[in-house]
């Protein structure tokens, strides 16, 4: 019993002190005004590991206490633009009537993983395939 339990907090706190996240991005712009914004970033439940696609090294302001979850949805939109390459899609559709036009334009990154690795006043972002 107590090497199940030993086993159980060794696996736990791997999980929780795990530097492997998922992020995703959904923002749809309407005539240039943001409708709609989904941010998501969450760690990684269940081990990865693939090789490496891309690096990126950011700048990122916080507090040394904050969980790497925190850090990273402080600094959000900083680190976003690392994963413009890996798997955005951008769609654009117009549309004109007598009086008016309408553009509405949606960009979706699509769930990646990723490890992120602080230094000092950076983050190292390593985006993982399979």
């Amino acid at each position: 019993m107590e090497r199940n339990l030993l086993l159980l907090v060794l696996i736990i706190s791997n999980i929780l002190s795990s530097d492997t996240f998922w992020f995703s991005y959904r923002s749809v712009t309407l005539d240039k005004a943001l409708i709609y914004e989904e941010k998501n970033i969450a760690p990684l439940v269940v081990p990865f590991t693939g090789k490496v696609a891309s690096k990126c090294k950011v700048l990122v302001s916080s507090k040394k206490y904050d969980s790497k979850l925190t850090r990273l949805n402080k600094n959000f939109f900083k680190i976003l633009p690392c994963f413009y390459k890996v798997g955005s899609k951008i769609t654009s559709q117009s549309t004109s009537t007598l009086h008016s036009i309408k553009d509405e334009v949606e960009l979706i990154i699509v769930p990646t993983r990723f490890i992120v690795d602080f230094k000092d006043d950076f983050a190292n972002i390593s985006i993982l395939m399979q």
